[in-house]
């Protein structure tokens, strides 16, 4: 019955602007859709948009924006279930043993966390932009367990809304062998406060699919995998100053091999979550804001419901800064994005 039901859905599924979602029988099953049932638990995150370049800056507000109360309200009141907050913890500890974190960020955090309950959302606290760590990994290996260590310490008592995550897309000179090590020793060290807290956990390569599927995951039902994903990058980030690819402004998306190409992927991590036993998460997912609006909604859409479709939770990146869904000028919601993300 599940097997029908998801190759109905796979030839029905209607996109914004006209798109259909899997246009018919054919794409589907060369997208390897339809599956098997899903094998792993549910995603404790459903939908899900990141607060980004906010705290993740060296200081919050150095790069535009600053987290507000209102902005989580209206989070809650469009339909998401979380908020993931990236966090600079690096920026704001101590660089000798024992590696205190300023109690001032950790104030701001606990104000953060606090209204994004009291709003009715979840929240992914996560250590974010951790440069030397990616450079010098053995080097700065204590640090990084200090700052879990104050972390789980703090939020302990935190209902199971607030999830941790470990590292934000390790890379450089991370490799599958260290991420391992950093993931099972992290867990041991936040299980000791935290026995139930959901814990999320990566792979390397800046947090691709690829590199997830090459990670051992621990033997854990609280952890959930995670991965994010701006196929194909020449669309995502054309235009954009910061990206390492340099790709002008024009770029277009939406053929049936770009759609097929998407959900081949989706069903592919879905294979590997179900052969993990535990629950995924796209933790991350965006177009650059000046690319077309409505190019913008088509993608987002149809990368959101390709991985609704196999059951992996998603986190669209981001709310208001660069790939943003809210323009901060103007006070209101980017053309098309929250129909795109929320069937609004």
């Amino acid at each position: 019955m599940l097997r029908s039901l998801v190759l109905i859905m796979a030839i029905i599924g209607i996109g914004v602007g006209g798109y259909l979602f899997l246009r018919n029988k054919s794409e589907a099953q060369s997208a390897g859709l339809p599956g098997t049932p899903i094998q792993a638990p549910p995603s404790p995150v459903g939908k899900c948009v990141n607060l980004g370049n906010a705290l993740e800056a060296p200081n919050e507000g150095d790069w535009g924006y600053k987290i507000r109360n209102s902005d989580l309200q209206m989070i809650r009141e469009l339909g998401f279930d979380t908020v993931r907050v990236p966090i600079k913890w690096s920026a704001h500890t101590d660089l000798r043993a024992p590696y205190k974190i300023d109690d001032r960020l950790f104030q701001r955090v606990d104000t953060v966390i606090q209204q994004a309950l009291a709003a009715g959302l979840k929240v992914i606290i996560d250590v974010h932009h951790y440069d030397e760590m990616n450079e010098s990994p053995q080097a700065h290996w204590p640090r990084l367990r200090a700052i879990w260590e104050q972390i789980s310490l703090r939020y302990a008592d935190m209902p199971d809304a607030v999830i941790f995550e470990f590292l934000n897309e390790p890379h450089t000179n991370i490799k599958v062998n260290d991420i391992n090590a950093i993931n099972d020793e992290l867990l041991s060290l936040v299980r000791a406060s935290n026995p139930d807290r959901w814990v999320i956990i990566g792979g390397v390569q800046w947090g691709a699919l690829e590199s997830l599927m090459k990670i051992t995951p621990p033997n854990d039902p609280r952890v959930m995998t995670t991965f994010h994903y701006y196929e194909p990058f020449e669309f995502t980030h054309q235009g954009a100053p910061w990206a390492w690819k340099k790709v002008p402004l024009g770029q277009t998306w939406g053929t049936s091999d770009e759609r097929r190409a998407v959900a081949r992927d989706m069903a592919n991590a879905a294979r590997w979550r179900d052969q993990t036993g535990l629950p995924m998460l796209m933790g991350e997912f965006g177009v650059y804001v000046e690319v077309d609006p409505l190019q913008r909604a088509q993608w987002s859409e149809y990368v959101r419901k390709a991985s609704e479709l196999v059951g992996i939770g998603w986190c669209y990146w981001d709310w208001a800064t660069a790939l943003g869904m809210y323009d901060l000028e103007s006070e209101s919601l980017r053309p098309g994005m929250a129909p795109a993300l929320l069937g609004q």
